[in-house]
């Protein structure tokens, strides 16, 4: 569907603002549509067609506005006067369609609640485009009225992966000046990273997420841009071996290895005398049609200590596959010290990991 260029703008410009508000953000869960819509009628395939669209999405009431994440954004105030159901739907008839659904959801229509107006309603409005009429909250619960009938619900009940991604503000390492080296991403070296990634990762790594609240939230993506930089202007101008460290007899290099054309890998490689001694594989990048598999790699300056994090990415979600942290020993050999391995993400939306 087009969407005014204008208006896209500049609602991204909005949401990057949210991401850097001091406020902290109330995060409301699609909960479920309608069965029926309020007409009566049944379509399984509008009804599928809308919960695809909205299952994922979230609303987030910050800085006087409800965005609804990823489509549009309404302004919001909590001092929003409340409005019986005749006042708003203006005929009896009418109130009584829309209680009899709101019945049937189990959701109780009382005789007031707070109506939210839209911005505007005119043809570019976004919120407009995708078919949400109206919005309405009751008790705990935001209710979209739809173009089709249907009605959209969000929740606060939800409670899923022990609390919803942003209330557990991760780390957002970001290197000041993002200088680049072969030594890799210093947020490696946390374990924490894991379960924090994969709380707040959990949307498609499709690039459909960019305007989204939640993309700032989620830590893979400064790993992917900061990789993404080494690759283009290291890796891929690498010759053959590339040595990048020497300490006394010992000299520490990187190969690379092209398995197909989005397929290789570089090994951390130790030598001594020209003798291999041991080697790596502490860079992948592996790309198919239906995933993107990465791993990604933190070499202390000391050449100690070595951290290994293995992600993949869909058009669904994403989630940690294995974290792993490597010692190099006096006698240039690698040690495994401690190893997590994530599962995949359950219809829940759960990832569980393990110490190996």
């Amino acid at each position: 569907m087009k969407k005014n260029f204008l208006t896209l703008i500049l609602f991204f410009i909005f949401s990057i603002g949210y991401v850097h508000s001091n406020e902290s953000p109330d995060i409301w869960d699609f909960y479920k549509v309608s069965k029926n819509s309020v007409s009566g009628e049944e379509s399984d395939s509008e009804r599928e067609i809308l919960i695809e669209r909205f299952s994922k999405i979230k609303l987030i009431l910050i800085d006087g506005k409800v965005i609804v994440d990823t489509i549009c954004f309404i302004p919001y105030e909590t001092t929003t006067k409340m409005t019986s159901p005749l006042s708003y739907w203006k005929t009896p008839e009418k109130v009584e369609e829309y209680k009899k659904i709101f019945s049937a959801e189990k959701i109780p229509l009382r005789y007031q609640f707070e109506a939210i107006k839209f911005p505007n309603n005119d043809k570019d409005d976004l919120c407009l485009e995708e078919g949400l009429t109206d919005l309405i909250r009751i008790d705990n619960y935001f209710v979209f009225l739809t173009k089709s009938g249907y009605l959209i619900t969000f929740s606060k009940h939800i409670e899923k992966n022990n609390g919803s991604p942003v209330t557990y503000r991760g780390f957002n390492y970001k290197i000041p000046k993002r200088e680049f080296s072969w030594f890799g991403h210093p947020m490696l070296t946390n374990k924490k990273i894991v379960d924090d990634m994969n709380k707040k990762c959990d949307f498609p790594d499709d690039g459909s997420y960019y305007n989204s609240y939640f993309f700032s939230e989620c830590d893979l993506n400064e790993l992917g841009l900061y990789f993404s930089e080494i690759s283009r202007n290291l890796l891929d101008k690498m010759d053959k071996k590339k040595v990048i460290y020497q300490k006394g007899e010992y000299q520490y290099n990187l190969t690379k290895k092209q398995h197909e054309e989005f397929d290789f890998e570089i090994y951390l490689n130790i030598e001594k005398g020209n003798k291999l001694i041991d080697r790596l594989s502490i860079y992948k990048e592996k790309i198919l049609e239906s995933a993107a598999f990465e791993q990604d790699y933190y070499i202390d300056e000391d050449f100690k200590n070595i951290w290994l994090l293995n992600y993949v990415g869909s058009d669904e979600t994403q989630h940690i596959e294995k974290w792993r942290h490597y010692k190099i020993d006096n006698s240039g050999h690698f040690k495994l010290l401690e190893s997590i391995s994530c599962k995949k993400r359950d219809r829940q939306g759960i990832v569980k990991c393990h110490n190996d």
